[in-house]
């Protein structure tokens, strides 16, 4: 007697323990296959598993074999249609065969199968089908040198032991299974985000999905070739480098080959060996699986897999047909980016030029202007916006610093974070400091708990102290210190507070002034000065002005809601007559007020010009004609030749004006004078023969 009762018991309880873990199934084979053949007191013993796609029986774990003959039994495939071996019957017939004694029987006790003994060595044998349910996936069978007879009790304990290992079997290979299609879908996720990411390289898009192919199916040959039935010339990659390739030789490569039947059927086809009528792509391993790159009309394409043997199963064809339609959008998407980045590059050139252009008619950042002082402006912000050093900026009352400013600020990194206006003037010495340092709970009388500063409170932006030239001398070395230091304490505190804020300066004053006069600390202008930007007044930038007061008529339309389309060239001269002491505010309010009054007509004329303006600009157009009597002889007056004189005097400083405010521009300079522009030629002639 061979088998122990208890023994057997024993391995089933702990072969049982392998249904709680997950483990390859090679190791569970062997696990298996050592409880039987060390605890039971076989001598060898093998395992045999089906290959569905090649309907044979295949070893898959042996035990107590010497090395030449574990090499021979490992290499052994038995066909389930040709052969009929002990175990080739066993897994037809589904029934377990023991030989011992020289009785042959089966788990039913029928005897009479084919003496299989006398085939065999000497000894006793059984092998057992391994059954899943009613479907046989593999045979056991265990061998030992002695002839011992089997009885059929030990036989069913030997059938309850292959029943669990069966159990255990089953559940091993369906999470081998798993793991493969975890392994497939991690494989062409990755992928997939790799080819994601090359979105602006179709080549290299090419070579990761052949690459992604390989890993997919464990297949050492991969190659995909595309092109476009419009062009000479296609891509063919084995996942390294991508080569250019004519398309008559990829069509002669790939004649007579799957590849070709793959693209005309438009459908995946898979070759599992010799035997058939293609020609392999790779010599030498003729298990092939072609699947077509389509996309739409544009390109045609292939990707091939090949290895020596084996099979794909269905679960490997789903994710390479996964794979490769993602390879076909990311590729036809690379194209039509690689075609739009040429559009967009042309067009981003010619926005930059319209852009340049723009800034020179319309400004930067809401401030307006075309004038060289201005847009020499627009430059310094654009190139000190993301420092962060300090600025000064000067001009006069109206002049549009807080603009300046801000536009500094919006075209800055901080563009996110707060920007604070403080004006120094407005605001009373003694509560300056705390406003800008913050205070303490009982900091002084009225201070019952805790103010953060602007300073504190504007942290990762912009500060503008504008007016900076009239903050008290006291509180400059206050702040100077702060600059110096980068923090500040609140008034009746003790802790340092790091300060991180980019300091704009404005000022109407003539700090140097002040500093030679006491008024203003000359350490304190060094630090604030490091760049500074000096505004030129409105009369200074007089090709700004109809563009800002045509800008201000826009703006007053939508809030008083009235159809103004303009000036009259009467009027608009009258606007760059003027000296505009109050500057850019100045005329915002003037044309604020034109627009409320203009009650008729949709276009401003002189007689809706305000009476300052209007006197202002008489008394500069007045000629001085008393030059012209004085030079005349006392003794008398040529009255015709004194008034061709002045008239001459007169049309010259029009037609010099009219040539002025339009730029040179001798048509617009003749319909600023109510004339042709022959006629201007003609007295632009006149005049300098008369000269």
């Amino acid at each position: 007697m061979i088998i122990d009762k208890d023994r057997l018991l024993k391995s089933i309880f702990r072969i049982s323990g392998l249904l709680t873990i997950q483990a390859d199934l090679n190791d569970v084979l062997a696990a298996i296959l050592d409880e039987v053949v060390e605890t039971i007191g076989f001598d060898q013993g093998c395992i045999l598993l089906l290959d569905a796609a090649e309907n044979r029986l295949k070893v898959r774990m042996v035990k107590n074999y010497a090395q030449e003959e574990e090499e021979k039994i490992r290499s052994l495939s038995l066909s389930l249609e040709k052969q009929d071996s002990l175990a080739a019957r066993v897994f037809r017939t589904g029934r377990a065969v023991a030989i011992g004694g020289g009785v042959v029987t089966d788990e039913e006790g029928i005897l009479g199968l084919d003496r299989l003994s006398s085939r065999m060595v000497k000894g006793a044998i059984i092998c057992a089908p391994l059954k899943a349910g009613d479907n046989v996936m593999g045979v056991i069978a265990v061998w030992c040198e002695r002839e011992v007879k089997f009885y059929p009790d030990e036989i069913k304990l030997f059938l309850a032991l292959t029943n669990q290992m069966s159990i255990i079997i089953h559940n091993a290979h369906l999470f081998d299974q798993n793991k493969k299609k975890i392994f497939r879908l991690f494989a062409l996720e990755n992928a997939v985000s790799a080819m994601n990411a090359s979105y602006e390289n179709s080549h290299e898009i090419l070579s990761i999905a052949v690459r992604a192919a390989k890993e997919i199916t464990g297949a050492p040959k991969a190659i995909a070739f595309i092109w476009s039935p419009e062009e000479s010339e296609g891509w063919v990659s084995e996942g390294e480098e991508v080569v250019r390739k004519k398309v008559k030789d990829i069509k002669k490569d790939l004649a007579g080959t799957i590849a070709t039947e793959a693209i005309t059927q438009g459908t995946s086809i898979g070759i599992l060996g010799k035997g058939n009528s293609f020609s392999p792509v790779f010599f030498g391993y003729p298990v092939e699986l072609a699947v077509p790159i389509l996309i739409k009309d544009r390109y045609v394409g292939v990707m091939l897999i090949a290895k020596k043997e084996g099979n794909y199963d269905s679960d490997e064809v789903n994710v390479i047909d996964i794979l490769v339609k993602n390879c076909a959008a990311f590729f036809e998407n690379s194209i039509m980016h690689a075609l739009l980045y040429a559009e967009a590059e042309n067009l981003k050139s010619e926005v930059k030029k319209l852009k340049e252009r723009e800034d020179e008619l319309l400004g930067f950042h809401d401030i307006l202007g075309r004038s060289p002082k201005m847009v020499e402006i627009f430059h310094i912000i654009a190139e000190i916006a993301d420092h962060n050093t300090n600025v000064l900026i000067q001009g006069e009352s109206g002049t549009g610093k807080e603009l300046i400013a801000r536009a500094i600020h919006r075209h800055s990194s901080r563009s996110n974070k707060p920007f604070v206006d403080l004006n120094c003037a407005a605001i009373p010495a003694n509560l300056l400091e705390s406003e800008l340092f913050g205070y303490e709970a009982g900091a002084f009388t009225d201070a019952k708990k805790r103010k953060i500063g602007l300073l504190e409170y504007a942290a990762g932006g912009t500060v503008l102290l504008d007016e900076i030239g009239e903050m008290p001398l006291h509180l400059q070395a206050k702040f100077l210190r702060m600059l110096e230091n980068g923090y500040v304490r609140r008034l009746g505190g003790a802790e340092k507070i790091p300060i991180d804020v980019r300091f704009i300066f404005a000022t109407n004053r003539d700090l140097s002034s002040m500093v030679a006069n006491g008024e203003f600390r000359e350490d304190l202008l060094y630090r604030i000065r490091v760049v500074p930007i000096e505004i030129p007044p409105l009369r200074e930038r007089q090709e700004d002005i109809i563009i800002l007061a045509r800008h201000f008529v826009d703006e007053f339309n939508r809030k008083f809601k009235k159809t103004v389309v303009g000036f009259t060239p009467e009027a608009e001269q009258i606007l760059v007559e003027y000296k505009w002491p109050g500057n850019v505010r100045e005329l915002r309010n003037i044309i604020e007020r034109i627009m409320i009054l203009k009650s008729s007509g949709n276009i401003i004329t002189p007689e809706d010009m305000p009476t300052e303006i209007l006197s202002s600009t008489q008394k500069n157009t007045d000629l001085n004609i008393e030059p012209l009597i004085q030079q005349l002889p006392l003794t008398g007056i040529n009255y015709d030749h004194l008034t061709d004189k002045i008239n001459c005097a007169i049309k010259r400083r029009l037609l010099s004006r009219a040539l002025s405010v339009s730029g040179g521009n001798k048509s617009r300079a003749a319909r600023l004078l109510g004339i042709s522009r022959y006629k201007l030629i003609r007295e632009e002639k006149k005049l300098s023969l008369e000269s």
